[in-house]
């Protein structure tokens, strides 16, 4: 039975992160799918649960191993064909509603088998409670390995299809020596297998990536398919033209002059005796190619991804021409010395739908990139929202965001109108400019545009446009910090302005907070109903779901802090799912050995202690420590959800041995998914960070008070 229970744990655990990396990738790079996809992942593991748990001849676990281990890579190869369905246009975005819809369905049929295993398991010890826990151990034991496995081979190393392949065929290898009853072969055996499936799969697997991306993009030829710590790129081409997708979605295309004199040449005109660029992004498209042509100016690029460097070099540049900074910006921020300085930092254009694009619009980080701004320094920031002929109310909402953290910043702020909407940013009182000057500095310089002209520019800087864009955002008061991370939200509504389902759901998501009240109401009466009950199964089962919403909203909350302020989720995401689940394993071991009356208490004080702690010392952690942090956090929370399962557990059986086995976890997975999809997708950007921190609280308080 450990045995068993130690590969569900690492295929379920395995499954979670491969296809939330692939959803996430596929679905435009945006983490607040995360939120819905891991709901989806945990509802259908709860069906599955209750489902396997109610069946009097339940399928074998072979049968399900082997069926969830084929289920797995044929659900990443969906999942990653899935914006096919929506659009065939390369790199359109896909509309929320769409997007969580998909992150939903693709997770069933893998979650519902993890689910399944799970009493059936526990079924071969004839359901008592010390079965329950022990399987609940080992599950945390072999999700920690899984874990532990995919933060050191995912991304450059392997790809998603690939470790889902070899997760999948370690498994069937362990499931099918179990049938010969000698443990040690069968862990043996699934090791050796997923050795050997490694070595061949990462041969094999970049062509395999390249020939399922060519049937997507039928219409290029797909020069590169890799996987980055930071997301999947995607390098197309067809006649002589190039196109970079990042998580499907078109970052850069070459030729493209008239972006790139857009990208480069209004910062010079503001700042024409700059000698040193820093240009956050990938400029080979176009922009390097530009800078040569102002021979006293040293452009220098800062981007993570450096799996991409060989591949643009040996397409677009020769590598001894690009100065290239390997590092992500919130690190090199945070870490570099300030002794380099730049006269201009041009932040690459984004449309802000992630929390790893959005923080770099946000005063923590501006305050930090302005220490690396050279006296009279310029931030010039770019950005892909259209207020040429209009300014749609989205847009307004999107662009006044911005202007206001960047007067909150820096003292002088410049809004040009067009196609693409550009910010620059100084504390330097020469930046206001009237238009005969930047014509004049236009015409000075030693390349002549041929898009930013001087008939473009009477009709782009016109009295009109300035003024109507100025009033657009003058009267908008959002902003996007930490607490209130508004922009990837806003950004999903700008998306939404042809999807009347979008617009809705993300309408009365940010309208607040009335319904937000009758929520609050309905949790705190549904509490007292419980504390109240006289049935022996209520308090058990609320222990269950609040140990489940508390811990799954803390681990989200941690992934979002995580990201915005050390920017390597998608490659770190399964070391702290992996620290979770040993925590789990910990905290159901060491209780299911003490066994002491009242156990829960302490456990739910620490899930308050530690969400206090957190909540007040997380922004101040240094970014090197910043994964040991978060995993020493998610532990501490795993520890105590392992302990309250327990004592839920033996509270809930101890007198009923014949109950469903899946209906405990079961109720911990629904509280975990409603603690998945509300907090991050639907309370962050109305409550605030801390706020949320503080309902997390209530509901541990509310569930000690209904326990005694």
């Amino acid at each position: 039975m450990k045995i068993r229970a130690f590969l569900l744990g690492f295929f379920a655990t395995g499954s979670q992160v491969l296809l939330l990396r692939e959803l996430v990738s596929s679905l435009n790079g945006s983490e607040l799918f995360i939120g819905t996809a891991m709901f989806g992942w945990l509802i259908w593991v709860a069906i599955g649960a209750w489902i396997g748990g109610a069946t009097r001849k339940p399928a074998s676990t072979t049968m399900l191993f082997v069926s969830g281990a084929l289920a797995l890579p044929a659900s990443v190869v969906v999942a990653r064909l899935t914006p096919l369905l929506v659009s065939g246009v390369v790199g359109e975005l896909i509309p929320f509603s769409t997007a969580a819809l998909i992150s939903v369905i693709i997770v069933a049929p893998v979650g519902m088998i993890a689910g399944s295993l799970f009493p059936a398991i526990a079924r071969s010890e004839h359901s008592r409670p010390e079965a329950i826990v022990i399987v609940y151990l080992w599950e945390g034991v072999g999700a920690f390995a899984s874990g532990v496995l995919i933060t050191l081979l995912a991304g450059e190393i392997m790809s998603t299809l690939a470790l889902s392949i070899t997760i999948g065929l370690a498994v069937i290898a362990g499931a099918i020596s179990l049938l010969s009853r000698r443990g040690t072969l069968a862990v043996a055996g699934a090791v050796v297998i997923a050795i050997l499936a490694a070595v061949a799969l990462e041969a094999i697997a970049p062509d395999i990536d390249v020939l399922i991306d060519q049937s997507k993009y039928h219409a290029y030829t797909v020069e590169l398919s890799l996987e980055t710590p930071y997301s999947r790129q995607t390098l197309l081409s067809r006649d002589s033209s190039l196109v970079l997708l990042t998580d499907n979605n078109v970052e850069a295309q070459y030729p493209d002059l008239e972006t790139a004199e857009n990208l480069l040449i209004p910062p010079l005109i503001y700042h024409p005796d700059a000698r040193r660029i820093l240009y956050i992004g990938r400029p080979e498209f176009g922009v390097f190619q530009l800078s040569r042509q102002f021979p006293n100016l040293k452009l220098t690029a800062l981007d993570p991804r450096q799996g991409l460097d060989f591949a643009l070099d040996s397409a677009l540049l020769p590598s001894d021409t690009v100065e290239r900074i390997t590092n992500d910006p919130a690190r090199y921020f945070s870490s570099t010395s300030v002794d380099q300085r730049y006269d201009i930092i041009i932040v690459g254009p984004s449309d802000f739908s992630n929390y790893r694009s959005s923080r770099e619009i946000s005063s923590g980080f501006l305050l930090k990139l302005k220490d690396h701004l050279a006296t009279n320094g310029l931030l010039y920031l770019p950005t892909h929202f259209d207020s040429d002929r209009y300014v749609t109310a989205e847009a307004s909402m999107l662009l006044g965001a911005i202007h206001n953290v960047l007067r909150e910043c820096f003292g002088h702020v410049v809004v040009w109108p067009g196609n693409l909407t550009l910010f620059l940013a100084t504390d330097s009182e020469r930046i206001e400019l009237p238009f005969d000057s930047i014509l004049a500095r236009t015409l000075s310089l030693p390349y002549h545009p041929q898009y930013i002209s001087e008939n473009y520019l009477q009709d782009r800087l016109s009295s009109f446009k300035l003024d109507r864009l100025k009033q657009a955002i003058s009267a908008v008061t959002l902003d996007n910090s930490f607490n209130h991370p508004s922009l990837p939200y806003y950004q999903a509504l700008y998306r939404a302005k042809a999807n009347s389902l979008d617009r809705t759901l993300l309408n009365s998501i940010l309208a607040g907070p009335s319904w937000l009240i009758g929520l609050a109401v309905l949790v705190i009466l549904a509490v007292i109903a419980v504390a109240r009950s006289h049935r022996s199964n209520s308090v058990p089962l609320l222990i269950y779901f609040s140990a489940g919403a508390a811990s799954l909203t803390l681990e989200l909350v941690s992934f979002y802090v995580f990201q915005v302020t050390a920017g390597a989720l998608y490659s770190d995401m399964a070391a702290l799912i992996g620290a979770f689940m040993l925590g789990l394993a910990v905290g159901t071991y060491f209780t299911h050995r003490s066994a002491q009356a009242g156990i829960e208490y302490g456990a739910l004080i620490l899930l308050v202690a530690a969400a206090a702690i957190f909540a007040t010392t997380c922004r101040s952690i240094p970014i090197g420590l910043a994964l040991v942090y978060h995993s020493l956090f998610l532990f501490t929370v795993a520890v105590a959800t392992g302990t309250l399962f327990v004592a839920a557990t033996l509270r809930y059986y101890r007198w009923r041995d014949s109950r469903n086995p899946g209906t405990g976890y079961a109720w911990e997975l629904v509280g975990s998914s409603l603690g998945a999809l509300l907090p991050m997708t639907v309370l962050l950007p109305v409550v605030g960070f801390g706020w949320l921190m503080a309902i997390v609280i209530l509901l541990c308080v509310l569930t000690v008070a209904a326990a005694v």
